[in-house]
């Protein structure tokens, strides 16, 4: 998988040289110098996109909707992609199944867009018919503190696993809980909560919800909402 760019963060910094001055008696040959230093602002820029997009970070660029979709099933769910073909919805948008590795099981679907001033492709959302996070809303503003999750869900032996990531910096949860669902075919509901106090302001954050499956390589029934940090 190529990125354009791997960098979590845009930091653009302002760096003010050294101004010095010197004076020079010439009575006694000795030579005075008096150097003042001018500290260093850095001010730190989150990029920001059209609308929030669950994966990839603002700043990092797909050139396919496979890549994207790719991308988002390896590092964000943990597993070996196994998608199907993009459908096209117009020349911006689109869909792409994710599938169970061991059947033809639809686990979800990533909704995808072009956006950003290189049109590059984002997953701006994941849906499923049986496990949905109802609150907090996708694309909703929430403050940077414990968040209450609700939703339905089913897993086997009705394990549920709800996971906030920030996609800029996502080899680690901001936080995962494992709250109990549906098992079987019905999918039930279910609340937790997500400790989100660490995250950045005006960053995106990643909600995942996803059912057990019993299988390593199966990222189970899923669905996965964006939310803005306040």
């Amino acid at each position: 998988m190529r990125r354009s760019s791997a960098k979590t963060l845009v930091v653009l910094s302002a760096l003010v040289g050294l101004a010095s001055c010197s004076s020079k008696d010439t009575a006694d040959l000795t030579t005075t110098t008096e150097t003042t230093t001018t500290p260093t602002s850095t001010t730190t820029t989150i990029p920001q996109l059209e609308q929030p997009a669950i994966w990839p970070a603002a700043n990092v660029s797909f050139q396919t909707p496979e890549e994207a979709a790719e991308d988002f099933v390896r590092n964000a769910l943990g597993v070996e992609p196994n998608i199907g073909e993009f459908q096209g919805g117009d020349s911006l948008s689109g869909e792409i199944d994710v599938y169970s590795p061991e059947s033809e099981v639809v686990r979800g679907t990533l909704l995808l867009r072009k956006l950003g001033p290189a049109m590059s492709w984002f997953v701006t959302a994941a849906v499923n018919a049986s496990n949905t996070i109802s609150s907090p809303a996708h694309q909703s503003s929430i403050d940077a503190a414990v968040t209450e999750v609700t939703g339905k869900g089913r897993g086997y032996e009705a394990q549920l696993r709800v996971t906030a990531i920030d996609s800029s910096a996502y080899s680690q949860p901001i936080d995962q809980q494992f709250p109990m669902g549906g098992s079987a075919e019905e999918a039930f509901p279910f609340t937790t909560t997500l400790d989100l106090s660490e995250a950045t302001s005006g960053s995106i954050v990643t909600i995942i919800l996803q059912g057990s499956a019993g299988l390593e390589e199966d990222p189970g029934d899923f669905c996965a909402i964006a939310v803005r940090i306040n």
